[in-house]
């Protein structure tokens, strides 16, 4: 481990103090979420209806040095999957190839020629799997292999076979694997209860999959929910399934397009909606039926990066190679088409939107007042006018590509290196950069965060910080 330690304003982020923001995320945790679960668990890609905020964790308040590795365990294969936490159980994804198969980071992939759609079709088969650990002392306790087949295309250099985010009930995980078009739910003892089989997901450039399940828990096993978004090139479906069985309930399809995004759970005015971002547009679906309620266009680019909500607004910026980069706040209340007429940049539906601002695969977060977008730069905005607060070099100059997560006042997030970046919530950038990884491994995989544990996943293990 390498021993980097930066510092700006520190006395000011560790004030154990402040409180105002907790409420807060204490309502984000529940918005969408009628179904309670416990409040040590993280059960699915930025902890499902919390949206990557966790207001019951008890990290260490003054976390100024590097910290050691409560444990770490290496995973076989790859995968930049988030890991998901059930208790004591951590469960993660992983694709094994025969040979090859470690994703590479940034510049290792723009360099590669996959960059350009001229990945080389796998020859060999892969094994996806499921991989279940101890949060305790990381040990694996089993894996099971989903399926195994040569995947039907390629993918980036930077990108893996197990991309997706598993999502867990209290007695069942679910785990999808796009390019090989297969979903299965198993039990906390690794017996599969069933399957699905999909098409496999044709790419943009051959770029790999991205798209995380969403689980939405009732207090009825049967109202209970799995969603799954499947935008390619081929087609571009949301399928809603009944998770005792994987039934499909209903299914929305829109014109075809790549989208690595994953939908987000909101109430909007009293009825759920599931929020998508494909190629050109957001368009939400009400949960219930899969009816569209309303849909915001003119988007010049498609998802990477996932939207992001409170009980007020939805709120997104996304941006590809030569896109405008747009950014949206979108209010609560409002059902149609609320595209914004030619040169305008707000309307009653649209609290305000801007270009050249949208970010590239890290979802933003709402904290308070501020929405934030994470990259090669952190950037804050004043949620309500769209007023930028902050824009700020990410410390260390080095991507950040997972999202990030926010603990109590402080936004948690690691870089490609695998240094813990944590920055105070406010209109202040403050920031402290801690050095935890191995330097020769790469860290694209989303945080997750379960009691006084942040679990990070590399290229080669998955860490547990306390």
């Amino acid at each position: 481990m390498h021993m980097k330690q930066i510092r700006t304003s520190a006395s000011k982020l560790w004030d154990p103090n402040a409180s105002a923001i907790g409420l807060m995320m204490v309502f984000v945790t529940s918005v969408g979420s009628p179904a309670a679960s416990k409040a040590d668990d993280w059960r699915q890609f930025r902890g499902g209806s919390a949206l990557s905020v966790n207001a019951q964790s008890q990290l260490p308040s003054d976390w100024t040095q590097p910290p050691q590795a409560a444990w770490r365990t290496p995973i076989e294969g790859s995968g930049w999957s988030q890991p998901i936490v059930v208790g004591d159980k951590v469960f993660v994804s992983t694709a094994v190839a025969g040979k090859g198969g470690k994703p590479k980071g940034m510049s290792g992939g723009v360099m590669d020629p996959s960059t350009m759609g001229r990945a080389a079709k796998p020859k060999d088969p892969v094994s996806w799997k499921l991989v279940c650990l101890s949060l305790s002392d990381g040990k694996i306790l089993w894996e099971q292999t989903a399926i195994e087949a040569i995947p039907a295309f390629a993918k980036h250099a930077s990108n893996t076979y197990a991309t997706e985010t598993p999502a867990a009930s209290s007695d069942t995980v679910f785990s999808y694997f796009g390019a090989a078009g297969y979903l299965a739910a198993y039990d906390f003892d690794g017996k599969q209860k069933w399957s699905k089989s999909l098409e496999p997901q044709k790419i943009s450039n051959d770029f790999g999959t991205g798209s995380s399940l969403v689980l939405i828990e009732k207090g009825q096993e049967q109202e209970s929910r799995l969603v799954l978004q499947q935008y390619n090139e081929q087609s571009a479906t949301l399928l809603c399934l009944s998770p005792s069985d994987g039934q499909e309930i209903w299914r929305a399809e829109r014109p075809k397009g790549s989208a690595w995004s994953t939908p987000i759970l909101w109430s909007n005015q009293g009825v759920e909606e599931i929020i998508t971002g494909g190629q050109g547009s957001v368009i939400a679906y009400e949960l219930a039926t899969g009816k569209e309620r309303w849909r915001l266009g003119g988007l010049d680019t498609s998802f990477s990066c996932s939207l992001v909500a409170d009980e007020s607004a939805v709120y997104f910026g996304t941006s590809s190679p030569g896109s405008q980069a747009p950014i949206y706040a979108v209010a609560k209340g409002h059902v149609g088409d609320l595209t914004l007429a030619k040169g305008t940049s707000s309307s009653e539906a649209v609290l305000w939107s801007g270009f050249k601002s949208g970010a590239g695969m890290p979802s933003p977060v709402v904290v308070g007042d501020y929405l934030y977008f994470f990259g090669n730069t952190a950037t804050c905005y004043d949620k309500r006018t769209g007023k930028e607060v902050y824009r700020k070099r990410v410390p260390g100059g080095t991507l950040v590509a997972g999202c990030p997560v926010v603990v109590g006042e402080k936004i948690y997030m690691f870089n490609e290196a695998g240094n813990m970046i944590i920055v105070k919530a406010g209109p202040e950038f403050e920031v402290v950069e801690l050095a935890t990884g191995m330097k020769d491994e790469v860290y694209w995989s989303t945080p997750a965060v379960s009691a006084n544990s942040i679990l990070i996943r590399s290229s080669d293990a998955v860490y547990c910080y306390r």
